[in-house]
């Protein structure tokens, strides 16, 4: 019989590697305003880590609301998988936020549920895909991009 045999080989990849801690800055501007600075981590997208937190920000939902949003349907499907999905991103992914927008005299304080609210909204959601989609490119987080962007 033939025992389980394992083999390790020493493979020569070339290719960048980000850590899961590193942090980037990004402004979001639109039209000359500023519309909030964010600092975000990189997300790997369906790794182990993420798929994990995505467990977790799912877990609390019942049966019935993982079905609507695993397929939704509906336009409130759709906003009930939105929710989750910015709340997992803030819990995770952003680390510090400032310069947002707030009405009259109010001051904007970072807190996981000021992010949420103001991702949330109809009118900021575009704001989110901003951060959503810098934090997934891996290229954002190289040390080549983390160097050029202390530089400027």
């Amino acid at each position: 019989m033939m025992k389980n045999l394992r083999c390790y080989m020493e493979f020569d990849f070339d290719l960048p590697s980000v850590s899961d801690d590193e942090v980037r800055e990004i402004e979001v501007i639109k039209g000359g305003k500023c519309y909030g600075v964010f600092h975000v981590k990189h997300q790997f997208v369906n790794s182990p880590k993420w798929l994990l937190e995505w467990k977790r920000a799912t877990a609390k939902l019942s049966k019935r609301e993982r079905a609507r949003i695993d397929d939704p349907q509906t336009e409130d499907d759709v906003m009930l998988r939105r929710g989750v999905v910015i709340r997992m991103f803030v819990e995770n992914y952003i680390t510090k936020s400032a310069g947002i927008p707030v009405k009259g005299d109010g001051q904007w304080k970072h807190t996981a549920s000021n992010l949420i609210a103001y991702l949330s909204d109809q009118r900021a959601y575009w704001v989110f895909q901003e951060l959503d989609e810098f934090s997934s490119e891996e290229s954002n987080f190289q040390k080549e991009a983390v160097e050029e962007a202390k530089k400027n």
